[in-house]
């Protein structure tokens, strides 16, 4: 791991990364009046959930795939965003469902994006306006790592973890943090703890066996609080199941749930 410290903060604040138009956000307006809104997660991109956009088109869905404020970008632009700003995006991606003439709402999000799915779930639940969330490795507790890593952002602004992500378009994002917007996901996280009980919908966790992000309590966490939420764990999965050679079975789990989801 290649850390970057105070003395060399502008190399990784500045650093561009090549972002493509595969991070770029995406929309599509289906025949069927069901809306999909799919969020990506901290530090990545639109281009890491392509396999779920392209199945909820095939599926015939409206879908809304934003791009995160601060995200695609430099850790310099990360760094001014605050999970204000990705709530608002949140916010701003379901009205794009709405414009479309959607009556029915399904969500899904990974990692912080999961987080961003749940509360919107939990803030849109007197409505009842979402019908399905799915919640792919939420963090509601992040691994110590993450924990201390945040503690010690004063210090250590800027991790990167690689140079780049060799030209694989499902794979563009940030490798590597800015360490204090860790608070924001705590911010996040201890939102959805507070007020998942309000989550009406019926919910999927997805668990990553191989997860070094987000430690396992997190889904006893949810499955405790949220009424109608169950469980199904990848299989030797990594944390970015969407853009691993999971992405297929994932596929399949999305369409499943989705597709029954449907009917009730």
């Amino acid at each position: 791991m290649k850390i970057h410290g105070l003395n060399i903060t502008r190399e990784a604040r500045d650093k561009e990364w090549g972002f493509t138009q595969a991070s770029l956000p995406r929309y599509h307006k289906g025949e069927s009046d069901i809306g999909m809104l799919i969020c990506h997660g901290f530090g990545g991109s639109p281009a890491n959930m392509r396999c779920l956009y392209e199945k909820a088109v095939q599926m015939g869905y409206c879908v809304s795939m934003p791009l995160l404020t601060g995200h695609a970008k430099t850790f310099a632009d990360m760094e001014k965003a605050t999970w204000r700003d990705w709530r608002r995006d949140a916010d701003n991606a379901l009205q794009r469902l709405y414009d479309f003439g959607c009556s029915r709402i399904f969500l899904c999000g990974l990692s912080m994006g999961a987080l961003l799915m749940a509360d919107l779930a939990e803030r849109q639940a007197g409505l009842e306006s979402v019908d399905a969330l799915m919640l792919i490795c939420p963090p509601v507790k992040m691994k110590r790592y993450l924990i201390v890593s945040a503690f010690f952002a004063p210090l250590i602004p800027y991790v990167l973890t690689a140079e780049g992500f060799d030209d694989d378009p499902d794979k563009e994002m940030y490798y590597g943090m800015v360490s204090k917007k860790l608070n924001d996901i705590k911010r996040l996280s201890d939102a959805v703890r507070r007020h998942a009980g309000g989550i009406s919908c019926p919910t999927l966790l997805v668990e990553a066996e191989n997860d070094n992000r987000v430690d396992p309590d997190s889904y006893s966490i949810l499955g405790a609080r949220i009424p109608q939420a169950k469980l199904i764990t990848v299989r030797e999965a990594p944390h970015g199941i969407p853009y691993s050679p999971k992405a297929g079975e994932l596929q399949n789990i999305f369409e499943g749930f989705f597709r029954g989801a449907e009917g009730e």
